[in-house]
């Protein structure tokens, strides 16, 4: 009876009668707390993952751009090992393989990206997380609620552009001076990374830039605001890491060898691994003598000083269609340019100087010499073809030094580029398709009309800058 009793009590009995419930509600408090603890781990490593995506992206992009003859292989090959650092395999699982870095073009109106293993100019890598590559982000508390993994997958794509200051323009790391009644058209761009300084009585078109690190940057007369037309419009602020210029800096002026073969790099990476299309011959090397021996990097011709080198009839004249390096053991030689020199490039320590007649189309010259006037030019020099910025036909002169050229100088689809000073006069519409970049100062006097080509100026150096699109 008393086992019957006992059993009846048992039955009866409500003690931990909540064990039940409690089961219950310590699985919802666990899936509650699973929602804290593992999404935020989730978002934790998705946030881990496209930082290793945009620091890939970016090194694919910037070794396919940088690297002299980089390959896309050797491009995406860096850029694995990079994104390998930031998430080690033995840590992570293979988060990327060659196979998630890819080469293509970004179209900025719709916003797309279209693979293309040849293309430069953008990357798009993928990262993951899943159960696909069995590395999947697990989780802690959500197993409780039989939600034991997440996928994570992320995107960047990378994006070359060349600012359009960089694409015709005055630029310059210190000053930017200009004079008075001078007239700029839509699309040109002043810029300093120091100061600005303006006379009276410019014009600016509406669509022209004007831009310093600031306002107090900005140098003109008290009647500048009035007097200058359109400037206001045209004023904008900030800097930029001119990108040709401190490359150039790179560039040893000596010894002879080690800066040709410099700049010459220097050339390559800038205009696409040295694609000159009317380079087709092979190189040359000539010798300026001063009475003083050549020197063994460039002793195939010799010439004594003061002998046209440029004039076609002479053995020694420079060779078309290819790259003519040209030595002069003496700092005070210069070479007088006095007729249209086409489809040459020249890469010299010497001192050059465009005298009567001289002129340069579809060319580049470039000199190691440092001097304040490494290149200088008489009152009807001209650079560049005058072709109404048709392609082809442009020319870029790069120095060490300084720049200066005299009055009525024509430019058409021309680069200048120089780590000194850069000088230079025009009159009336003698200068259309304009690129001048100084690692110092661009100083331009009165009576100029800058137009823009827009087009024309393909043949310009440049050295890609990236930014992320997506």
């Amino acid at each position: 009876m008393s086992r019957f009793r006992a059993a009846r009590s048992f039955a009866a009995s409500e003690d931990g009668g909540m064990t039940g419930g409690g089961l219950i509600f310590m699985i919802v408090f666990l899936a509650v707390g699973g929602l804290a603890v593992d999404v935020s781990n989730a978002i934790s490593q998705r946030t881990h993952l496209q930082l290793t995506a945009d620091a890939t992206a970016h090194s694919a992009l910037y070794v396919r751009n940088y690297t002299l003859n980089a390959t896309p292989e050797d491009a995406k090959t860096a850029a694995l090992a990079l994104g390998r650092t930031n998430m080690p395999p033995g840590v992570f699982g293979e988060v990327l393989s060659t196979q998630d870095i890819e080469f293509g073009v970004w179209n900025r109106a719709n916003r797309t990206f279209t693979p293309d293993e040849t293309s430069r100019t953008a990357v798009r890598v993928w990262t993951h997380r899943d159960a696909a590559g069995e590395n999947e982000v697990t989780t802690y508390l959500l197993k409780f609620a039989g939600f034991d993994s997440f996928d994570v997958r992320t995107a960047s794509v990378f994006e070359t552009y060349v600012p359009d200051c960089l694409r015709e323009g005055f630029v310059a790391e210190e000053m930017v001076d200009i004079q008075s009644n001078n007239s700029y058209v839509d699309g040109f761009c002043i810029h300093s990374n120091d100061i600005v300084s303006i006379n009276n009585n410019n014009y600016f078109e509406e669509g022209t830039v004007v831009s310093m690190p600031d306002s107090t940057r900005l140098d003109m007369p008290p009647s500048g605001v009035r007097s200058n037309e359109g400037l206001t419009q045209a004023l904008r602020y900030g800097a930029m890491q001119i990108r040709l210029i401190n490359a150039l800096r790179e560039v040893p002026s000596s010894p002879y060898s080690s800066g040709i073969a410099a700049m010459w790099n220097y050339i390559q990476l800038a205009t696409r691994d040295g694609q000159l299309g009317y380079l087709t011959a092979p190189p040359r090397n000539i010798t300026i003598v001063n009475g003083q021996p050549s020197p063994s990097a460039a002793s195939s011709d010799s010439v004594q000083a003061g002998r046209n080198l440029l004039d076609r009839n002479d053995a020694l004249a420079l060779r078309p269609n290819a790259v003519n390096y040209v030595f002069c053991s003496s700092t005070s030689t210069q070479l007088q340019i006095r007729q249209a020199l086409t489809n040459v490039v020249m890469i010299t320590n010497c001192q050059i100087s465009f005298g009567s007649g001289g002129a340069l189309e579809n060319g580049l010259i470039a000199t190691l010499h440092r001097g304040a006037s490494s290149i200088s030019g008489s009152s009807d020099t001209r650079i560049g073809a005058i072709d109404n910025c048709a392609a082809g036909g442009g020319a870029q002169l790069i120095s060490l030094g300084g720049m200066n050229f005299a009055s009525g100088v024509s430019i058409h689809g021309g680069q200048l580029i120089a780590l000194r000073e850069i000088s230079f006069a025009a009159n009336g519409d003698g200068v259309r398709g304009t690129s001048i970049i100084s690692g110092d100062t661009v100083s331009g006097t009165s009576n100029m009309e800058m137009g823009l080509c827009g087009s024309g100026m393909e043949g310009n150096l440049s050295l890609d800058y990236f930014r992320m699109v997506q």
